[in-house]
């Protein structure tokens, strides 16, 4: 775990993280047919289906997998298409540089992220989903909420063709996980089936 922590101190720049916040799990899981390691921190120890979280995912390598910042605030403008591609290029390239040289932009899309708060409260945000391709034929991305604020960041997601979804475990998202636990329904493609 100590390991984990080091690197994320490496990268704390790019990828915010609240000062209230701290672990509050961890588990090592497979995802694309290695192990990683998921952490989830949160500013309080209940753990509750897409309450106010920060969940990252780590490779043995210590490379950053993904990252997902349910800790956004509501309020402030997206920025324009050619700055997001931008400061999307610009994060990739700081977390993972050898690997973003082979990235190629491919579209951004319009969508919302919500989460509920400590307070019980359903927070929800505009967001620009900037997916990029890797020469290795997996898709990436960087999700950007207003005022360019990093939402979420996921690397070499793998597609499942024959069944229009994606293949990659979902360990990031609650919604799958409760699914793979046998807790909650399957997800509709283009997720991944848990």
């Amino acid at each position: 775990m100590k390991e984990i922590i080091m690197s994320l101190d490496r990268i704390i720049n790019t990828l915010p993280m609240p000062k209230e916040f701290f672990e509050v799990a961890s588990s090592t899981e497979t995802r694309n047919r290695v192990n990683v390691d998921i952490i989830r921190y949160q500013p309080n120890n209940k753990i509750s289906p897409n309450n106010e979280h920060i969940t990252i995912v780590m490779d043995s390598g210590e490379n950053l997998i993904s990252y997902n910042n349910y800790s956004f605030k509501e309020g402030g403008n997206l920025p324009d298409d050619q700055s997001a591609i931008e400061t999307a290029v610009n994060i990739l390239n700081q977390i993972l540089p050898d690997y973003s040289k082979y990235l190629s932009y491919m579209r951004t899309d319009y969508q919302y992220r919500s989460y509920t708060n400590v307070e019980g409260k359903q927070v929800e945000i505009p967001v620009m989903w900037i997916k990029f391709a890797h020469n290795n034929g997996t898709y990436n991305w960087v999700t950007l909420g207003p005022n360019s604020a990093i939402i979420e960041i996921e690397i070499e997601s793998e597609w499942d063709y024959m069944h229009g979804r994606r293949s990659t475990e979902m360990w990031n998202n609650d919604d799958w996980v409760l699914a793979r636990r046998g807790e909650g329904p399957q997800l509709q493609a283009p997720s991944a089936l848990a």
